[in-house]
């Protein structure tokens, strides 16, 4: 007799340049969210890195979820691993958030569960971006709507950070570009010889953040919110076009520059997800303090938390933190939520 049940499909096996541009990418975040909860003392220093790593970090980061949301079907072991590793977590370390947040200021506990914690709109909006994934490839110009929603949708005034809806909205084009670019396209753009224009683009980020620090603030690359109209629709459309642009053009940048085969970068990569949830609960006493060293202020005390930020992250990806809280960043209760995948009936016999 044959087996009849279903069999599970080979994984693919992964690839160690993206998981090394990922790598970076939550080093960046870990930066960049400890400069943020030191942001009084930053310093010119700080303020510049901060500017320059959200210019592109998450633009990055988001490219690349889409181009590994190619073969997303809603699936049954997509589905299980959706809600696995994003639906429950978020749940998981919502809580955690407000817990901490209400211990730490002495307030009293506040479940709020429709307005995401400080890092948290991630997972909301790639759970939205991935479910939304069959719709979008069936569209002629993906990226023309994709684009079109993000100009537009800052128009509505009360445009917010509910459900992460705001962020959903405006960064749609990077997931959309990472969706619809194919492997092919990857591949042309690793062959180009030149990867130092790279790292030229990426060191222009920075100068250009220096520049710019006294009248553009970095919240414009938060892209979650309404547009500020007193400034005149127009300007803000083109700086909203002028923000997608930049994030580009710091992805791909990025993605010159990061090793093509395995590096210590590849296992950092490959537990990004983990780094990302758990780093904001270690940087919560700081986030929530009420008084933090002024030393920090001191291009010296910049860089030592810039040192500090990527100990952090090589901490939480090891083996070991990765697999004593697996628990609680990838549960493994998915044969509990999903319904097993059914065999697909026989064909009938020929006549």
């Amino acid at each position: 007799m044959s087996d009849s049940s279903p069999q599970p499909r080979p994984s693919r096996p992964r690839d160690p340049h993206l998981d090394n541009a990922r790598g970076i990418l939550i080093a960046l975040v870990v930066v960049g969210h400890a400069i943020e909860c030191f942001a009084a003392e930053a310093g010119v220093l700080g303020d510049t890195l901060y500017t320059a790593i959200y210019s592109f970090h998450m633009a990055a980061f988001i490219m690349i979820s889409g181009f590994l949301s190619r073969s997303y079907r809603n699936e049954p072991r997509q589905v299980r691993r959706l809600l696995t590793a994003m639906v429950v977590p978020y749940v998981l370390f919502q809580l955690i958030h407000e817990a901490g947040k209400a211990l730490l200021l002495g307030e009293d506990f506040e479940l709020q569960m429709f307005l995401p914690a400080w890092t948290l709109w991630f997972l909301v909006a790639l759970v939205a971006w991935r479910l939304l994934t069959p719709v979008l490839r069936q569209l002629r110009h993906p990226l023309l709507f994709a684009v079109a929603i993000a100009v537009i949708s800052p128009l509505d005034p009360d445009l917010d950070s509910t459900f992460s809806l705001g962020r959903i909205a405006q960064m749609l084009p990077f997931f959309v570009l990472g969706l619809v670019t194919t492997p092919q396209m990857l591949e042309r753009l690793l062959a180009f010889r030149h990867r130092w224009a790279g790292g030229a683009v990426l060191a222009g980020v920075v100068t250009v953040a220096l520049l710019v620090g006294d009248w553009l603030p970095p919240s414009v690359f938060f892209l979650r919110g309404p547009y500020d109209l007193d400034d005149g629709v127009l300007s803000e459309m083109v700086l909203q076009v002028l923000v997608l642009l930049a994030g580009v053009a710091g992805s791909l940048s990025l993605l010159l520059v990061a090793p093509r085969g395995r590096s210590a970068l590849t296992v950092v990569g490959e537990r990004s997800l983990t780094v990302y949830l758990l780093h904001p609960v270690v940087l919560l006493p700081f986030r929530y303090a009420e008084q933090l060293p002024a030393w920090w202020a001191s291009w010296w005390g910049t860089l030592g938390l810039v040192a500090l930020a990527l100990v952090l992250t090589a901490v939480l990806a090891s083996g070991i933190v990765a697999h004593a809280t697996r628990w609680l960043t990838n549960p493994p209760i998915g044969h509990l939520l999903v319904r097993p995948e059914q065999p697909a009936a026989p064909s009938p016999a020929p006549r």
